[in-house]
């Protein structure tokens, strides 16, 4: 039996990949070179949290172009756009009530996210999701840590335990813990090997679970 689900937030829960990717050259498009190294960057497979980001970032441009910038200014100004930005982004389908209808179950919900925790907690204020779930977890912390506090807390058997992401760092969490793993996205061009489930929406989500027998 499910006892909680880990809902990653980015791109899962609401559709911000491309608002929190194009924020960073946004803040960085008069800077000469950053760009091209940006492009680099953002297409690792471990990308950190944007502070580890825009330090990467400083690096190169100082090393390769002499270019001074000023990494924590730029986290700052990343973190007060992206708030706004995010806030006003449209849920993924389904999402808003998928929490609802989980709540209901009184299955534990709870939100796994590279955004670093205090923002992460901004956002679902300002999103009006806070009545639905039941804590979020945040950078610097790993996802991978993120359930094992929550399990270890709880007493949780991994079996009773549910990660839905969009992404192959979600997918390899599952992997690492051993734990259920569900898809979210309209094709699988975010993971290394299709999920065994992937769905392209969080509409009917009680009902997808009783179909694939894992509620």
């Amino acid at each position: 039996m499910i006892k909680c689900i880990f809902f990653d937030f980015d791109g899962t829960l609401i559709d911000s990949n491309e608002i929190k990717r194009q924020t960073f050259y946004d803040l960085t498009k008069d800077i000469d070179g950053a760009s091209a190294i940006l492009d680099r960057i953002l297409n690792l497979p471990n990308l950190g949290d944007r502070s580890d980001i825009f330090n990467a970032l400083k690096n190169e441009l100082q090393l390769k172009r002499g270019v001074q910038i000023d990494a924590l200014q730029l986290t700052s100004l990343y973190t007060k756009k992206c708030e706004y930005r995010i806030s006003c982004a449209p849920e993924i389908d389904g999402a808003y009530n998928a929490l609802k209808d989980l709540k209901k179950k009184s299955i534990k919900v709870f939100i796994s996210s590279a955004t670093p925790q205090k923002e992460l907690n901004a956002l679902i204020d300002l999103i009006g999701w806070k009545d639905y779930i039941d804590l979020a977890l945040g950078s610097p912390n790993s996802k991978v840590e993120h359930v094992k506090k929550i399990q270890t807390e709880n007493n949780y058997c991994l079996s009773e335990i549910i990660y839905i992401g969009d992404s192959e760092i979600d997918r390899n969490t599952s992997i690492i813990l051993g734990c259920h793993f569900i898809g979210i996205g309209k094709d699988n061009s975010r993971f290394n090997e299709r999920p065994k489930i992937l769905l392209n929406n969080l509409n009917n989500i009680i009902a997808e679970l009783e179909l694939f027998k894992i509620l």
